[in-house]
């Protein structure tokens, strides 16, 4: 008898260890999800449901300013998860829930990135700051740009030399003169934008949204940071920086160094700044139907060629107290802005 209930007793052990295996699974299952696996988290930190603002910064240098600071309060529950090789800090910046994450600097892993954090969280808002080149002499070293809408300028229609068309002729930047250039010409293209329930748009320019740039607007009266050193006035900038509401915003897969690509784009397109990632961004933003701003502050000059240790210091510095400065104005703002 015993050896007959031997086979019994095994198959029980199995299926005792395949229902544990299986356990196992989707617990890893869970865990690697990336359809709102924070709900229940989100409640715990703070006793209820909880929107957070959304910081997307694309450098360490911005992160780790922000992190730093005494502004940021990480949570004492849960202060960070990691998910598909980023890390989500979650705390509070002025008593307003936020979670911060750096989603890197190329656009295809900023639109990864800013796409996981709605994917994670209940998000009202975000809020994208870090440093950009100036295409235009109204912004200085240390001034934060405040733009009303970007574009993503590295989505080009290369043309044929014959055609001329192109709004960017590479033959009007030939030397001594200009001329005829096998390059031809190239158009830049619109972005498609899908919303859900909406037929989707073709745009070459991102708005901003209007809301978030009025509350924005009270942050004029900033006193932004000139010197590195501000007890003794040393590695001080030669202006005094301010910050510059208006404008656009030009957004591609290039470091920008070139004068006479720069003054193009301010005089065909009137953008005034330049940087990597904000048009990803926006379109991100846009596409999940949330309220976005940007702050870029200013670290070097396309037209003059100036850049420093000095000026990417204050513009990571500036850039950071914008941003927390308008954390404050949300959190306690009694306009009627719809989250």
């Amino acid at each position: 008898m015993a050896l007959a209930g031997l086979p019994s007793k095994m198959l029980a052990v199995e299926l005792a260890v395949m229902v544990l295996v299986l356990l196992a699974m989707a617990q890893q299952s869970m865990q690697l999800s990336l359809r709102r696996p924070l709900p229940g988290l989100a409640k715990k930190i703070n006793g209820n449901a909880v929107s957070y603002l959304g910081i997307v910064v694309t450098s360490s240098a911005s992160e780790d300013a922000l992190l730093n600071s005494s502004f940021f309060v990480p949570s004492t529950l849960v202060p960070y998860i990691d998910v598909v090789g980023r890390r989500f800090n979650i705390g509070k910046i002025k008593d307003v829930d936020v979670v911060v994450v750096n989603v890197g600097g190329e656009i295809p892993n900023v639109v990864l990135g800013t796409q996981v954090l709605f994917d994670l969280v209940s998000i009202r808002g975000i809020i994208n700051f870090g440093s950009a080149g100036s295409v235009r002499d109204s912004l200085r070293l240390g001034d934060v740009a405040v733009p009303a809408s970007v574009a993503f300028t590295g989505n080009w229609e290369w043309k044929s030399n014959t055609s001329k068309r192109g709004k960017l002729k590479f033959g009007d930047f030939n030397l001594p003169q200009k001329g005829a250039n096998s390059l031809g010409s190239a158009d830049f293209q619109k972005v498609k934008l899908y919303t859900a329930g909406n037929p989707s748009e073709n745009l070459l320019w991102l708005p901003v949204d209007s809301d978030w740039l009025t509350v924005a607007s009270e942050l004029q009266v900033l006193t932004l940071q000139e010197c590195v050193n501000e007890i003794n006035k040393t590695n001080c900038l030669e202006n005094t920086p301010a910050i510059v509401f208006g404008g656009r915003g030009s957004s591609a897969d290039i470091y920008l160094k070139n004068a006479a690509y720069g003054e193009f784009l301010a005089n065909r397109l009137n953008a005034t700044f330049v940087d990597k990632s904000s048009a990803a961004v926006a379109l991100a933003s846009l596409t999940n139907e949330v309220p976005y701003i940007l702050f870029r502050a200013i670290s070097n000059s396309v037209i003059h060629g100036t850049s420093g240790s000095n000026s990417r210091y204050l513009a990571t510095a500036n850039s950071v107290k914008v941003a927390v400065k308008f954390i404050e104005l949300i959190g306690t703002s009694n306009s009627v802005i719809g989250y």
